[in-house]
């Protein structure tokens, strides 16, 4: 057996072809189940572009190889990647040869086994010399080694948090790839940027913030956005994965993006409506319109949005697909009266989020639940009449009566907003109903619920024309509001005593309240 082959034979599960029209076939093969996986994974915060172990091991036909657990990191991965030091130096040694096709198959192996790294490859990446030995190969390797070196490099940034960080350094690298002249390697820059940019660690550092910062500052936004104007709806994809992720910022820190026209490309493919990529989109537009006053300003002033509205029913039937089109009208929903004004004069607008309303996916009825509660909040009484039908509210109060909590929680936030606007619309709530369901949310072990709760019955109490008379005929109303503890929450618990003292009262001072 020659030295290559016994340094390979350590590591390899099978053969793989190194032949370049079987490499092409076989990326098109996994990046086809990428994007099925991310069109399931559109909800996610965190998205990231790789492969999960089964996925690696169903595309190229490999079974697991029982082997025992090296470590106790090891025990809790498949056996199929528990790759031990002897292994992992062998790889190693692989990823520096002078054949290509030796190079070729170990990249081939890394790119895999680090979708569910054993402890000695993640030495290898964090404290080892693989980082370096990437960059080389990207600075001297042919476009297929080159292609297949990024892809790694994107399985890295996509890991744990040493994994990820230790990517970093192939930034300025990755950003110039993105004016390469093959269309593919600029692909994969594309995605391990966005991988890079995915990172979420919570609000007890900034580090990910930084690393954003990092990808903007040094250039990254300008050739993304270049990449929109690409007829390739594959092109566009991993461009506004990108772009999305980077979007996660403050204003400042998009001001690049409103100086690169891609206000302009978005609404041009809005426009044309092509399936392929009209969620990809709907996300970049979802974080820009979030974080940026100014992207906001431009949406309302530029015709974006009877092509989102038309967007938006055509993803209506597309089960999660629509969260993202959905979250950003939710976006600028929460802007001032003005533009909820022109969002519901824009048709079919309404009648789409309401039929949304009975959507089967929870998460979808959820977040129509939150651009209603947005648009609700209007102090316009002219919006509330858009809304305030015999139907929206019957669907409000039968979504506030069951089910999840966090369902019944939007529709009951809906329901007050519109209550709030004047006395003829609480009375007309059918409260005998509600007051069950929100005696529940006073029972329940969420300050938010118990909260919401609350304000519903202090609201019944001095405000609803006979609300005494459902709170006397509605048994389990003060034991409900005695089950409010002082901890951990002693407002809620005084707010509680507020009501039951203004129940025993039988002078209550009745506020006044605006006609509608």
């Amino acid at each position: 057996m020659s030295s290559n082959q016994s340094h390979r034979h350590l590591y390899k599960r099978t053969s793989i072809s190194g032949s370049s029209g079987e490499l092409r076939q076989r990326r098109i093969a996994l990046n086809e189940t990428l994007r099925k996986k991310h069109r399931e994974q559109l909800i996610t915060a965190k998205r990231y572009r790789h492969l999960t172990r089964r996925e690696e091991q169903s595309t190229t036909d490999e079974e697991d190889t029982n082997l025992e657990a090296y470590n106790e990191h090891d025990e809790d991965i498949d056996p199929y990647y528990r790759l031990t030091t002897e292994q992992v130096e062998s790889l190693a040694h692989d990823l520096q040869s002078f054949d290509k096709k030796t190079r070729m198959d170990a990249l081939q192996h890394l790119g895999k086994f680090v979708v569910e790294p054993a402890e000695a490859l993640i030495t290898y990446i964090v404290e080892g010399n693989c980082m370096e030995t990437l960059m080389h190969l990207l600075a001297s390797a042919e476009m297929d080694e080159k292609i297949q070196v990024v892809e790694t490099i994107s399985n890295i940034a996509a890991g744990a948090y040493d994994l990820w960080i230790k990517s970093i350094c192939m930034v300025p690298t990755l950003i110039d790839l993105l004016d390469s002249e093959n269309t593919v390697l600029r692909e994969m820059a594309a995605g391990a940027l966005g991988n890079m940019a995915a990172e979420d660690l919570g609000d007890m550092t900034n580090e990910d913030d930084e690393v954003r910062e990092r990808i903007r500052n040094n250039g990254a936004v300008l050739p993304l956005v270049r990449m929109l104007d690409s007829e390739e709806s594959k092109t566009v994809q991993y461009a506004c994965f990108a772009l999305a992720n980077l979007a996660r910022g403050d204003e400042a820190a998009l001001h690049g993006f409103m100086t690169s026209g891609i206000d302009k490309r978005l609404l041009y493919h809005l426009s044309r409506e092509t399936p392929d990529t009209m969620t990809e989109i709907a996300w970049v537009m979802s974080y820009l319109t979030a974080n940026s006053k100014e992207f906001r300003s431009r949406v309302m002033g530029e015709g974006f949005l009877q092509p989102m509205v038309n967007n938006l029913g055509i993803m209506a039937n597309q089960g999660i697909m629509v969260i993202p089109i959905l979250r950003t009208f939710g976006n600028l929903a929460g802007g001032p009266d003005d533009t909820i004004e022109l969002i519901l004069q824009q048709q079919p607008f309404l009648s789409t989020l309401l039929k949304l309303l009975t959507s089967d996916q929870r998460v979808v009825k959820k977040e129509a639940l939150w651009v209603l509660s947005n648009i609700t909040a209007a102090k316009r009484v002219y919006v509330i009449e858009q809304v305030d039908t015999p139907e929206t509210i019957e669907l409000l109060t039968s979504l506030v009566v069951e089910g999840h909590f966090d369902i019944r929680q939007g529709a009951a936030i809906c329901l007050l907003n519109i209550a709030h606007h004047g006395q003829k619309y609480m009375d007309s709530l059918n409260h005998r109903i509600l007051l069950k369901a929100f005696l529940d949310f006073i029972k329940s072990q969420d300050s938010d619920l118990i909260r919401l709760g609350l304000g519903y019955v202090e609201m019944l109490l001095v405000r609803v024309t006979r609300g005494r008379d459902v709170l006397d005929d509605t048994s389990g109303c003060m034991d409900a509001l005695a089950s409010v503890n002082p901890a951990p929450d002693p407002e809620l618990y005084a707010i509680a005593n507020r009501i039951v003292d203004q129940y025993y009262d039988e002078n209550i001072d009745q506020p006044a309240m605006d006609e509608g």
